[in-house]
């Protein structure tokens, strides 16, 4: 039964290995945002560490060609998983500020790199250790097959069931305990340490959760965001991913909240709208504000996360299964290729959880896809978050909506969000000035349009400002770029 053990140890440890890489993302998010560097970053010290790891293994195997040594090198890493589990939110919020190539790198190197590199051991440690009966290319096969094959259900039962039912830190717990497991199963011929080994395992799933400030009201994990409702006086926010960012902000008792989403309102008031599409809902911000002033537009929203539209039904009032408010769960760009409806007006605010837009959400393409939604006198309202003094992200953003619309304004606030405004039919600013000027509504209404008016001007990227396309939307590396600026 030895070497089945063997093979056994190479495939879950295969496993344990993707689990712990795919967790790690999802860990990293609330303190380095959701962006394609602290992949890259992260990635990079994790493969380093397998490197070293498979290594040392193929080192260590030579010299002590026993069973005993490996499944105490597996013991080790399931005692240093559970020490980081207690440790492992001090270590992120002192690396928090750190950048997500620095603090994503030195976290990794801290709460991840020693474990990966002990589970590497595995792959050369089993095949010396079935090496004894010869076929040593058959051995070597057989196990990096199985043990890629553990990295696949690693994958698939992170990706769809742990991570979504259970959360990053019961994921971690999860992979602690299986990782005791493997260890103590391995040493049962000695069978003092086996049993101090698999009790432990069992109590590692009984750590509890710990809790969050007073700001905290309610916080989940969804296949798509970590997602915490904060809450502090009259305000409540909603975050996704990154706690320096607020997706949707509502005023408790009042109809407007003071943030960006009450430019939303303006719309229904510079179009005839009777239909509106919301393209990322959040909590419905925007949606709230447009129903303030226009009560009867009928209203579709596209939210990909299921989970963000409970929330924005529980704790911000959204009127979901209301006669004029329609909610699809779906991805904006594929829902809009299966719709052919029309619509007055397009609200887009499509965030991935901190600064970051989805490179395909904000390319020639998409607009060109959203255009076609779109009445022939309707308009599209889009909030870009560019608080950088060059604006190069919003001008990038300004010069793609150009290449499809006829005219395109913009009103900049002080907090780095900026509403812009993309019209099917030419309007000149003082078109739109005059009519903001004149708006009818209630005095909170009105004091928004007559600010709106005087902060309203022309989108005019400078020459040679490149445009998004799906071939080339380099959005990442500008939003980067807006987050240095922030910390100079």
């Amino acid at each position: 039964m030895r070497p089945v053990l063997w093979l056994a140890t190479a495939t879950v440890t295969g496993a344990i290995i993707m689990s712990l890489e795919l967790t790690a993302f999802r860990l990293y998010a609330p303190y380095f945002g959701y962006s394609i560097y602290v992949w890259g970053s992260m990635i990079s010290v994790v493969m380093g560490a397998l490197a070293g790891g498979y290594a040392l293994g193929g080192w260590l195997a030579d010299r002590s060609p026993s069973a005993t040594v490996l499944y105490f090198v597996i013991l080790g890493s399931g005692l240093y998983q559970l020490v980081i589990i207690f440790v492992v939110r001090s270590i992120l919020r002192w690396l928090w500020l750190s950048g997500e190539f620095f603090g994503t790198g030195v976290a990794s190197l801290i709460i991840f790199a020693p474990t990966m590199t002990a589970l590497a051991i595995t792959g050369p440690f089993v095949i010396r250790l079935l090496a004894r009966a010869g076929h040593i290319g058959v051995t070597a096969g057989k196990v990096y097959a199985l043990s890629t094959a553990g990295s696949i259900a690693g994958v698939l039962i992170t990706s769809f069931f742990l991570v979504p039912r259970f959360g990053t830190r019961m994921t971690l717990q999860i992979s602690c305990a299986v990782t005791l497991i493997v260890g103590g199963w391995g040493l049962l011929n000695r069978k003092g340490i086996a049993a101090v080994v698999l009790l432990p395992a069992i109590g590692v799933l009984l750590i509890p959760k710990p809790t969050f400030a007073p700001v905290v009201l309610w916080t989940t994990e969804s296949a798509y965001n970590w997602i915490a409702v904060l809450q502090h006086g009259d305000l409540r926010w909603l975050v996704l991913n990154h706690p320096a960012y607020s997706q949707t902000t509502r005023k408790e008792g009042a109809s407007w909240s003071g943030f960006y989403t009450d430019d939303f309102a303006l719309g229904a008031a510079l179009v005839p709208a009777r239909s509106m599409l919301a393209l990322g809902m959040g909590a419905g911000g925007g949606i709230a504000s447009t129903i303030a002033v226009a009560p009867e537009i009928r209203i579709d929203a596209v939210e990909i996360d299921p989970k963000v539209v409970d929330v924005a039904v529980r704790f911000f009032g959204l009127p979901a299964g209301g006669k004029n408010l329609s909610v699809y769960v779906a991805d904006a760009r594929p829902w809009l290729a299966s719709h052919a409806l029309r619509y007055d007006l397009v609200q887009v605010d499509l965030y991935q959880g901190g600064p970051y837009t989805p490179f395909y959400l904000i390319t020639e393409e998409f607009f060109e896809q959203v255009r076609s939604r779109i009445a022939e006198d309707g308009l599209l309202m889009m909030n870009v978050y560019d608080t950088s003094k060059s604006h190069e992200l919003l001008m990038a953003t300004g010069a793609t909506l150009k290449r499809v619309f006829p005219s395109v304004e913009v009103i900049s606030r002080t907090d780095g969000n900026h509403i812009v405004f993309a019209f099917t039919r030419a309007k000149s600013v003082a078109q739109v000035r005059e009519r903001l000027e004149h708006l009818v509504g209630d005095q909170p209404l009105r004091e928004l349009a007559r600010e709106a008016a005087a902060a309203i001007v022309d989108l005019a990227p400078p020459e040679g400002t490149p445009f998004f396309t799906d071939d080339h939307a380099p959005v990442e590396e500008m939003s980067r770029r807006v987050l240095f600026t922030q910390k100079q």
